[in-house]
């Protein structure tokens, strides 16, 4: 092999490289925090936070990325979730479970069953 096919690949290697650490960044899949060894993951993971439970619904409970915003993830009936205690006017922040991803649900139809 000579030298450019050996450089071709590497920088081929580099921009994939370079497009999935984006993608996961923009995706909500990488978190990068101050501290990067197991005590601060530790930290994120312990979170006061409260957990909820899908009352009145009879399909599913959309999951917003603001209040009134667009749809990002979905609840079903009787799932169970968590998310912030805080009350942002009538909606709750919490985690879907379809997809994973974080967004605010409405409060009508989360029951508090109890602290995270």
């Amino acid at each position: 092999m000579s030298r450019s096919t050996d450089r071709g690949n590497v920088m081929r290697f580099s921009r994939i490289a370079a497009g999935l650490v984006a993608a996961a960044i923009t995706g909500g899949g990488l978190v990068v925090t101050a501290g990067t060894g197991p005590a601060s993951a530790t930290a994120v993971l312990d979170r006061p936070g409260c957990r909820y439970r899908v009352v009145r619904v009879q399909t599913r409970l959309n999951i917003r990325a603001a209040p009134r915003g667009r749809v990002v993830d979905k609840l079903y009936p009787g799932d169970r979730t968590w998310g912030s205690c805080k009350a942002f006017g009538t909606w709750r922040r919490v985690h879907g479970t379809h997809v994973g991803r974080r967004g605010f649900a409405f409060g009508h139809y989360l029951k508090k069953i109890g602290r995270r």
